[in-house]
């Protein structure tokens, strides 16, 4: 495919190509194995690990001196300042389902910066690339992301962790930004999220302790396309990413950092709360032990003895049953 992208900007379109035509290959002939990584919420099947193998095998035979990160195979480490990142196929739960809604994503970090990206959306064909140097090409022309400037305004999404610790915040900022917007949209992919908000079709995307592997493309993808890329710190160490319009994703970031505060300091303060019950607590059963182990006791009542002896426990034990 001829573009005017760079030579990381097309790299990086091809090698999303390849873990494409593994997927593609891999639905024609029907069937694939699919388990849990972290929880029951985390699949991964064998065309994710198949898909990436072929992405890395083509960007390592291309420039065998760069690092790569992937999600499945992990860190494979380099010589030069350009990282690549792959997620090869991101809403594997969703590829997993028999729904449209996953991609292939491939991204190049320069000195830690993602510059150069490409995200296909295997099930409809559709794709968008970018470079360093700020060029941007998609299947549909000339991306851009839309002129949506008011909350009020703005169609968002927000992912949901599918982390037991993360997704309490996550839900609470979705519930806080409800009132706020025009409405959200939830496709279970970050990267078809950030496509759409290249191209127009969402205002802005929020995620909370978003992975590396799932943003990095569609951070160069927004940037490029003329949007704005927010990450801080939020509750727990984790960090909130926040991309769109300018407009928007300002105003968003500021809602979802207030919100995030809010939240934190009310987890502390239950946690707060719950550990000075649990020191009650525990006094007061201390307190009902010594009492108890340090009264008196009394001697127990006197028994006549029986007119008869009674057989012994053993004797009892090889007695016959009734």
């Amino acid at each position: 495919m001829n573009t005017d992208l760079s030579a990381l900007g097309q790299l990086a379109l091809e090698a999303a190509q390849q873990g494409r035509d593994v997927i593609t290959a891999a639905q024609l002939e029907g069937g694939f194995a699919i388990r849990t990584k972290s929880s029951h919420r985390d699949l991964v099947t064998d065309v994710d690990t198949a898909a990436e193998r072929a992405m890395t095998g083509f960007l390592r035979q291309h420039r065998p001196h760069d690092a790569i990160l992937g999600e499945e195979g992990g860190q494979l480490e380099g010589s030069g300042n350009v990282r690549w990142i792959i997620d090869p196929i991101d809403g594997t739960t969703n590829f997993a389902h028999g729904r449209a809604d996953f991609a292939v994503a491939v991204a190049a970090e320069m000195d830690g910066v993602s510059v150069a990206s490409a995200i296909i959306r295997p099930a409809t064909g559709r794709w968008i690339a970018c470079d360093e140097t700020g060029v941007v090409v998609s299947s549909h022309g000339t991306p851009s992301v839309s002129t949506a400037d008011e909350l009020s305004a703005a169609l968002v999404s927000v992912s949901v962790s599918i982390s037991e610790e993360r997704r309490p915040l996550t839900l609470s900022t979705l519930v806080r930004l409800l009132p706020e917007v025009r409405d959200f949209r939830r496709t279970g992919s970050t990267s078809c999220d950030l496509f759409d908000v290249a191209t127009g079709a969402l205002d802005a995307y929020i995620g909370i302790g978003t992975k590396p592997w799932d943003v990095a493309a569609g951070w160069a993808a927004v940037q490029a396309s003329g949007g704005r890329c927010l990450a801080f710190p939020v509750a727990d160490g984790q960090t909130a990413y926040v991309l769109g319009t300018p407009g928007v994703a300002e105003r968003a970031a500021a809602l979802v950092e207030e919100h995030s505060a809010a939240f934190t300091a009310t987890q502390n303060s239950t946690r707060q709360r719950e550990a000075s019950r649990s020191v009650v607590a525990t006094k007061a059963a201390t307190s009902r032990s010594t009492t108890t182990s340090g009264a008196p006791r009394e001697a127990p009542p006197a028994t006549a003895a029986s007119p008869h002896p009674q057989p012994s426990s053993e004797h009892r034990r090889k007695g016959p049953r009734r």
